[in-house]
């Protein structure tokens, strides 16, 4: 309880900082921006005019040479009583300067925020819509973390926080879609595939291979198997023997993942098998498959609480037999009464009944509860924070106590319980030697620093806990409210700033020639994910396994929101606006990757650093396969 009351206080210090300030960042570097873009328009088109005049007297001089050289002299006659408007039509400089003039237009989003028609322009656009979309994950991120903090984490990060999370997104695709009008809807869609592929394969190249740098430690053989040191990086940047651990639950999420990829590959069906009549079928099924996994995954995730639990009373539950074992070999030792095992791996039964007969004090051939509590005493059987005394007892009773049930242990429910115990472990205490003189060297040393291991690296760590005090905090009511107010401004922020930044990405591609899905690609990802990213590398650094796993998990979890809530909004609106599937290219690049980095991550929980390397070489390789795909062999 004391622990929930100092993390509440935590999350309201850090509401009181992040809420009004970051509102007042967003203000001010929106309204400073545009007296830069009024600058930049001005200096650009003086420039673009100055241009524009030289080429003009140009044209005109050479178009009007032009047409009286290839006319005769009676046809001049007729040409000089011609209106100087009809001549005027045919010369080419005025074509180019209605074309220009065409090309030169730009439409403010919501009737006053600005546009550009320039290189620069449409460059500074995308940095300030950029970052006010950066800014609207952040605070979404902020809201959904003070949410998690006080209300129940099976909703709050099943369903909440993996939707959020991929709402800047959603919101940039579903703008993409439906602001074109018809004739342009094709092209500005790519904007929306652009960031889809983009996000992707920044999450598993960038992001995973950085990651894996900054939070390496040194890694040692343990069972013939190498595993990371937490907290220990004493080789550098030693490629084969420094490397990062996951727990095996990582791998669950990384599978999920390449299981999400299937609604990209029934829309590329009909051109596989040249039946286009079967496109929009499949690409209607495909939406219906992405919302489909959605549900499921976040059911998923709204269980997952309970599985963890499960798994940490699993693990707590082999901890303390263990320990229990341990204690009782040590003590065996001391008395020379043997070891627990004989020579052929069995429960050794002599010793145990001499075990049971030393804390049995009256001779009674029953462990009463006090004699349980000496037995407990006596052993040095202290778990601190993971099982307290009281509990302790009431287990022994449970797992021992079971045919009787009158809340004594006999001597033959003891031998046969602490036989099972033994037994339960048998498989891997068989191939260490019992029968060794160090004390510290037997296998329930082994069975004991193992278990320990696997349960502290599920339980939560105190030092991971922010034991900064604020001098006012604040109720639970109030961090809800609160929490809820930067969610909704974050979502706010991000629909009224997304169709701005697919504007400034479509006049920026025309602008420089660049194709609108490389711009999307590169550019977008970076505002809509950075949050993301810094919470991702600051997990990775503290070069825990816990945090490790965290951070891996995070990352296959925003590409399977990709793969679901984002794909399915894409795919509705190309069915919806009877868009043709022309992304052949985009999609390969998407399966290529998920592929690739889901085997790895899928098959192993142990990553050597030179992993990092190969994540982050995929980058440059999937822009490259596009660039091959669609202007080499034409797939687009």
């Amino acid at each position: 309880m004391v622990a929930v009351e100092m993390k509440t206080s935590a999350v309201a210090l850090r509401l009181r900082t992040v809420s009004w300030e970051s509102i007042m960042v967003i203000l001010c570097f929106f309204c400073l921006s545009l007296p830069v873009i009024a600058l930049i328009e001005e200096y650009t088109g003086m420039a673009n005019d100055f241009n524009d005049k030289s080429l003009l007297s140009f044209s005109t001089q050479k178009s009007k040479s032009d047409i009286w050289q290839g006319v005769d002299r009676s046809d001049k006659d007729l040409r000089l009583h011609m209106p100087s408007q009809t001549l005027d039509d045919q010369l080419p400089h005025n074509k180019f300067m209605a074309a220009k003039s065409a090309k030169l237009e730009c439409a403010e989003s919501y009737g006053f925020l600005p546009c550009s028609t320039n290189i620069v322009g449409n460059l500074f656009l995308l940095v300030v819509y950029g970052f006010l979309l950066l800014q609207a994950a952040q605070l979404m991120s902020n809201g959904s973390e003070q949410l998690l903090s006080v209300l129940d984490p099976g909703v709050i990060g099943g369903l909440i926080l993996p939707i959020l999370g991929a709402l800047p997104d959603a919101l940039l695709i579903l703008v993409s879609g439906l602001a074109a009008s018809g004739d342009q809807a094709q092209s500005q869609v790519l904007v929306g595939m652009g960031l889809l592929a983009g996000s992707t394969v920044m999450l598993l190249t960038l992001l995973w291979g950085s990651s894996l740098i900054v939070g390496r430690c040194d890694l040692y053989k343990v069972d013939g198997h190498l595993n990371a040191k937490e907290r220990t990086l004493t080789k550098g940047l030693n490629l084969i023997d420094t490397g990062v651990t996951t727990d095996s639950q990582t791998r669950v999420a990384a599978w999920i993942m390449v299981l999400t990829v299937i609604p990209y590959i029934l829309p590329q069906l009909p051109r596989i098998i040249n039946k286009p009549s079967l496109g929009t079928p499949l690409v209607v099924l495909s939406c219906v498959l992405s919302f489909i996994a959605l549900l499921c995954y976040c059911v998923y995730q709204i269980v997952s609480p309970w599985i963890q639990q499960r798994r940490i009373y699993l693990a707590r539950y082999r901890f303390r037999k263990a320990h229990t074992l341990h204690k009782a070999s040590l003590l065996s030792r001391e008395n020379r009464w043997g070891n627990l095992l004989t020579d052929d791996g069995a429960p050794n039964k002599d010793v145990i009944s001499k075990l049971f007969g030393y804390f049995d004090k009256n001779d009674d051939d029953w462990l009463s509860k006090e004699e349980l509590r000496g037995l407990i005493v006596g052993l040095g059987i202290s778990h601190e924070q993971y099982i307290p005394e009281e509990q302790e007892v009431q287990n022994w009773l449970q797992d021992f106590d079971v045919s009787t049930i009158n809340g004594h242990i006999s001597e033959k429910e003891f031998c046969e319980g602490l036989e099972k115990w033994i037994k339960s472990f048998k498989p891997m205490s068989r191939s260490v030697n019992d029968n060794s003189t160090d004390a510290n060297s037997g296998p329930w040393d082994v069975e004991h620093a193992h278990a320990h291991a696997s349960l502290a690296s599920l339980l939560e760590d105190p030092e991971d806990e922010d034991d900064e005090e604020p001098a006012h905090q604040l109720s639970k009511a109030q961090i809800v409210a609160r929490a809820i107010l930067l969610i909704v401004g974050g979502t706010l922020l991000a629909a009224v700033f997304s169709d701005p930044l697919v504007d400034a990405v479509d006049n920026f591609s025309k602008a420089s020639g660049i194709p609108t899905f490389f711009i999307s690609f590169v550019a977008t990802p970076l505002a809509t994910n950075s949050s993301e990213a810094i919470s991702s590398l600051m997990f990775a650094t503290r070069k825990r396994k816990k945090n490790i796993s965290m951070t891996y998990s995070q990352i296959y979890g925003a590409v399977a929101m990709n793969n679901t809530l984002c794909l399915g909004i894409f795919l509705a609106i190309v069915a919806a606006r009877g868009l043709i599937w022309d992304f052949s290219a985009e999609v390969t690049v998407i399966l290529f990757v998920i592929i690739v980095m889901g085997l790895f991550a899928g098959f192993r929980t142990t990553f050597q650093t030179w992993m990092a390397v190969v994540a982050l070489s995929l980058y440059p390789i999937a822009i490259a396969i596009v660039a091959v795909l669609d202007y080499i062999f034409h797939w687009h």
